[in-house]
């Protein structure tokens, strides 16, 4: 039988509660504890079954729980009223959307329901390191962990809720963990900012064009509800502490933690920021030198270096502090387009270099450009729709299967009158055009004003008229010597057609003959068909021929609505031509449509400096080169850089290049750096390496066209200087 297990307060709750002891021994890896615990939040604790334990006989192991598996659950459907996890059935305690207030050691935030259960507290709390500050908001600082009693400079691992980092010793202390922080979940973002395993979590449930209040760490502000989604929070959100004097994260704390390398000749250093600028390097400041020894760098400023020469056994006096290669100021943060109306950011990190593009956010429906088919109602044809510049689909065309003023839907039908008061039909064939009339069906006996005699003896006759329903109309009375024996009269009938009709020996008409000599159609009618090729670009349009005063058919004319063939253009995958195939014209470095298969350029040469001409076809919307360098000396003044330009794009082409330091991150998609200018204007990339590391490798080179147009005898010029 299936039971539900009470959540408990602490779980759910998230409010405020005095700290407890947990117990157990206190350790930094499941190798400090005896037997079979394992670590877990810096304590000894028995390992549940999943990890080192094993459940009892007839039971298995269930979301770290040993369970009979009778009493599991298998979905909410067998948890009546709530909802099933991991086997086991708990009670929803709260609608999804619902909002209580909420406190913990940290301050007072909102708990959102989601999923049955009230998500944790937002006001933050985070896992403890070693920076002398209450990240846990407990009343302590830095318990728990070993902070204390290390060697100068000396660098270890540390962990956050988010991921690993790492941190130095500064002062006999260990300080300044880059490991990311847990902060307060923002919607809309698709980032897990507080590192529980979910996105956006509480998110969902709501109207477009809803509000709400929203908040970070740095205050409150209001989000909007869009594709039943919050997101686009206003208010500031924090950012990766720098030294600026400024709270960046929000914490009520400025500068706290940052620490940098100021090691230089004579040995290893750190300093650490106060109140906006780094201060108490460790380093020592000078010492004996050789007269050929190359010269001392040091950190200086806030992303600068300084250095000095060895004269006379001892360095020298340090130089002007220069910072003329800084990228970025430190927290600047950078937008950039990317996928469909997307938007990225980069922030400028302590080191006045930008940092990592974060993912794409905020893309919309489709790229520039593009094009989708779908098949018309009735399965007759196609129509296609293009994405405009504001990345939104246009309206579907037509549907009409290229029959222009014969478009139909198949199984459409049409009725028109014919011969004595009958009607004809004709319907939408798979074309989506009318096919030919079909036969008169329904005629009367005569036709309307046609007339009929008949003897009445005695050298009279009676005759009737047709009416305008077809029906014979009642006999008139007898009447004599309407003609003379023998004689004829003709009468126009049908299709310029002619009929006889012969006077008795009674002296009155007989009756009208067979409609005989008659021509294929009457005079002005008009008749429509098909024109054209639908094939590639091509579009059917209509011909009409009419039926002239003799009866007989004039020819048709001029195909009208009609989408005709053009010259081919390479590249735009249209078939101008339509001839039902699309040109191709690769350039000399094919294939080179993937980071695995980018074109080694200069036979693996390093360093190279080289240009090229290449094109983008049908068949290729990306080209990939790549190319070796060899890390040369570096300093201040001295760092070295690469240079990618690309100029000639053809005109009405966008392309856009990007720079990868290897095969993996180019899969990525995690740049260097790029560039990505509007229309058909120049790139260029010029990219400055770091300072004392090693940059040796192979670099790839990306050239992407943007939308869907291409040009195959359009020219690019790719001009690479390696690292220099």
């Amino acid at each position: 039988m299936l039971l539900f297990a009470a959540l408990s307060a602490a779980a759910l709750a998230g409010c405020a509660s005095e700290a407890t002891d947990v117990g157990g021994t206190a350790c930094e890896a499941d190798t400090d504890c005896p037997g079979e615990q394992v670590c877990s939040g810096g304590r000894c604790v028995e390992a549940p079954c999943g990890d080192a334990g094993t459940c009892p006989p007839g039971t298995s192991c269930l979301g770290g729980r040993c369970v009979n598996p009778q009493d599991r659950c298998t979905g909410d459907d067998d948890c009546p009223g709530g909802r099933c996890v991991d086997g086991e059935c708990f009670a929803n305690e709260c609608e999804d959307g619902d909002e209580r207030p909420c406190e913990n050691e940290c301050g007072t935030g909102v708990q959102r329901c989601a999923g049955g259960v009230y998500r944790p507290c937002s006001a933050r709390s985070s896992s403890e390191v070693c920076d002398g500050a209450d990240n846990d908001c407990d009343g302590d600082a830095d318990e728990l962990l070993d902070c204390t009693g290390c060697e100068e400079g000396a660098e270890r691992a540390c962990q956050t809720e988010c991921g690993s980092g790492q941190e130095q010793c500064v002062g006999g202390a260990w300080r300044g963990c880059d490991a990311p922080r847990a902060r307060i979940e923002i919607c809309g973002t698709g980032v897990d900012e507080n590192c529980d395993g979910r996105v956006d979590e509480g998110c969902d449930g709501c109207a477009d064009g809803d509000t709400r209040r929203c908040e970070t760490e740095c205050g409150e502000g209001v989000e909007t509800c869009s594709d039943s989604t919050f997101g686009g929070c206003d208010a500031p959100t924090p950012r990766d502490e720098i030294c600026d004097g400024q709270d960046n994260d929000c914490d009520g704390t400025s500068d706290e933690g940052v620490v940098r390398d100021c090691g230089n000749a004579c040995g290893a250093g750190t300093e650490q920021c106060a109140d906006g600028a780094f201060a108490g390097c460790t380093a020592p400041e000078n010492c004996a030198c050789e007269a050929e020894a190359t010269p001392d760098v040091q950190s200086c400023g806030v992303c600068g270096f300084r250095q000095r020469e060895c004269a006379e056994g001892m360095w020298g006096e340090w130089g002007a502090c220069d910072e003329g290669e800084s990228q970025c100021q430190p927290g600047d943060v950078e937008m950039g387009a990317c996928g469909n109306c997307g938007t990225r950011r980069r922030q400028c990190g302590a080191d006045c270099r930008w940092g990592d593009w974060s993912a794409c956010a905020g893309e919309l429906e489709c790229a520039p450009g593009t094009s989708e088919t779908r098949d018309c109602a009735g399965g007759c044809g196609q129509q296609n729709r293009i994405c405009d510049n504001m990345c939104g689909w246009g309206e579907w065309d037509a549907c009409d299967g290229g029959g222009g003023e014969l478009a139909c839907a198949p199984g459409d039908t049409q009725e028109e009158a014919c011969g004595n008061c009958g009607t004809r039909q004709r319907a939408c064939g798979d074309a989506c055009v009318y096919d030919e009339w079909g036969p008169c069906l329904g005629e009367g006996v005569c036709a309307p004003d046609d007339e009929e005699v008949r003897d009445c003896g005695g050298a009279t006759a009676q005759t009737r008229t047709c009416t305008a329903e077809c029906a014979w109309g009642e006999y008139g009375e007898c009447t004599g010597d309407q003609c003379e024996p023998g004689q004829t009269e003709d009468q126009a009938c049908g299709n310029c057609g002619t009929r006889t009709r012969t006077c008795t020996d009674a002296r009155v008409w007989g009756a009208y003959g067979a409609c005989q000599d008659q021509g294929v159609c009457a005079p002005g009618a008009v008749e429509d068909r098909a024109c054209g090729s639908d094939v590639g670009i091509c579009e059917t349009g209509v011909e009409t021929r009419t039926c002239n005063a003799q009866c007989a058919w004039n020819a048709f004319g001029v195909c009208r609505d009609e989408v005709g063939p053009r010259d081919e253009i390479c590249g735009n995958r249209i078939d101008e031509d339509c001839d039902g195939y699309l040109t191709r014209d690769s350039d000399q470095w094919e294939p080179n449509d993937s980071c695995a298969d980018c074109r080694l350029l200069e036979g693996g040469q390093e360093d190279i400096n080289v240009f090229l001409f290449g094109t983008i076809d049908y068949f290729d919307d990306v080209d990939y080169y790549c190319f070796n360098a060899d890390d040369g000396f570096s300093g201040p003044g001295f760092r070295e850089q690469i240079l990618v330009m690309l100029e000639d794009v053809p005109a009405g082409n966008d392309y856009d290049i990007y720079l990868y330091r290897n095969e993996e991150d180019c899969n990525a998609r995690n740049d260097l750096a790029s560039s990505i200018a509007g229309g058909n204007a120049d790139e260029s990339i010029e990219w400055t390496e770091g300072l004392n590391d090693d940059d040796s490798g192979t670099y790839i080179v990306e050239v992407k066209s943007l939308g869907d147009q291409h040009s195959c005898e359009g020219e690019y010029k790719l001009t690479i200087n390696g690292l220099r």
